[in-house]
């Protein structure tokens, strides 16, 4: 005879509870249709978290499911992915998780040991984070008093503390000002395209005209008319209100290096590929490499960048990958990368050389994330 486990118990206890509180309602079948996805996303998210833990993520969890987050030392997706993507990845899955004792929730998240941070990696934060504090009717308070100074003033430039409507946070004890200066984010839905704004803070920054932005321009239209039409389909669960886009810029005074950042929170390229019209183009681009697999992200993100037919067929579409590329390609130096489910694709450029690299990531981007790196 199999032993009956404490799991086991539990769930039959639970069971009981509701049979006695539901009476013929636990019946129905919109009762346990509703019962089913309760259980599934108990079972889905809190196992998640779990194996994130396991594997590094600082995190502790109290007997009623709250998980107080403690973010590393150093966040950056090029030089410490597998440190960062885990804790962008534990708040998306726990601001999605009903106000329970069943499930995990999200209770606190903790700045503290936090002394670098690269502006893709804060503006993937600020997003989560952003989405967490509308999932709770805008109740967060940031507590800044044990944060580094140069993280403060990243977070301060880019906006951060605007985001909370509660925020009444003052510059610390000892300020000290970073080589690399944020942007201010922006945020919108597919309704709004100003980021006209953004040319004025790099004007401010810089101190001079952006050269090319022509192109830059044209790239970063394509990207947010993307969100309209693939990041958020109709058979999303996303609601409306969280359909948005994100969008900074950061200047490092010392290297004159320009960072431009984009990224939304929908399904991602390789999940909206299949179902536009753009598929069969991608498909006789990859028919042409040998011994390729089409079900790798990586693979069907650098075909995205090659195809130049638009999904929409419409003339004045599709030109925003190829706008991107030769920003970079003007500027002579500097590189385009393209991070989306499993996938990453780099296009790298210097002394007039390209370079391309394609990965796979261990820890998927819930979205798709642009980043542009030049140097003026």
């Amino acid at each position: 005879m199999k032993k009956y486990s404490k799991k086991q118990r539990q769930r039959d206890v639970r069971r009981t509870h509701l049979q006695r509180k539901l009476g013929y309602k636990f019946y129905t079948r919109s009762s346990r249709r509703k019962r089913a996805l309760n259980e599934y996303m108990e079972k889905t998210i809190n196992q998640k978290i779990d194996r994130l833990v396991e594997s590094g993520l600082k995190a502790s969890i109290t007997e009623k499911g709250r998980v107080f987050l403690t973010l590393p030392e150093k966040m950056n997706l090029s030089t410490h992915y597998d440190e960062t993507m885990p804790y962008i990845s534990a708040i998306r899955a726990l601001s999605q998780n009903p106000r329970s004792r069943r499930y995990y929730r999200l209770a606190y998240v903790k700045f503290d040991a936090l002394r670098e941070i690269s502006s893709s990696a804060a503006l993937l934060l600020t997003s989560e984070l952003s989405r967490w504090d509308d999932s709770i009717r805008n109740r967060l308070t940031p507590q800044v008093n044990n944060w580094d100074p140069i993280i403060f003033e990243k977070f301060n430039s880019l906006g951060f503390f605007n985001l909370f409507r509660k925020a009444q946070v003052g510059p610390p004890k000892e300020k000290k000002e970073p080589n690399v200066q944020f942007m201010k984010y922006l945020k919108g839905n597919h309704e709004d395209k100003d980021y006209r704004r953004l040319k004025v803070q790099l004007h401010e920054v810089i101190g001079e005209r952006v050269q090319k932005w022509v192109f830059l321009h044209g790239g970063l239209d394509e990207a947010i008319t993307n969100v309209c039409h693939h990041a958020y389909p109709k058979n999303t669960r996303t609601l409306k209100k969280d359909q948005n886009w994100y969008l900074t810029g950061a200047f490092d005074k010392v290297t004159r290096e320009l960072k431009i950042v984009f990224c939304d929170q929908g399904v991602g390229i390789p999940k909206s590929l299949p179902s536009s019209k753009i598929w069969e183009k991608v498909l006789e681009w990859t028919s042409s490499l040998p011994n390729v697999n089409r079900s790798k992200h990586a693979t069907l993100l650098k075909a995205a960048m090659e195809v130049s037919r638009t999904s929409t067929n419409q003339s004045d579409r599709g030109k925003g990958l190829p706008d991107m590329k030769e920003f970079i390609r003007k500027r002579g130096a500097g590189y385009l990368a393209i991070m989306s489910g499993h996938g990453m694709y780099k296009l790298m450029v210097s002394n007039g050389q390209e370079t391309h690299k394609s990965d796979t990531l261990r820890l998927p981007v819930e979205g798709t994330l642009i980043i542009w790196r030049v140097q003026l």
